[in-house]
């Protein structure tokens, strides 16, 4: 989780540098059991889940730029 963040965020740092399409969101793993599909992801050794940007909304996900 992000410095103490304990609420669904994504990490836009992360998915402007890797170039994610828009459709797609990072978030952290342990937020998997909210979203029906999910793709693992890992990135600087750290796990977390690509998901669907609508998935992500409907479930009150807030936009932030971390980049880990």
């Amino acid at each position: 989780m992000s410095q103490g963040i304990n609420y669904l965020h994504s990490h836009s740092a992360i998915e402007r540098e890797k170039r994610f399409k828009k459709h797609i969101v990072l978030v952290d793993e342990e937020y998997e059991k909210m979203f029906e599909k999910s793709v693992p992801y890992v990135y600087n050794n750290k796990m977390y889940l690509q998901v669907h940007i609508l998935e992500f909304v409907k479930n009150g996900g807030a936009f932030k730029n971390f980049d880990s």
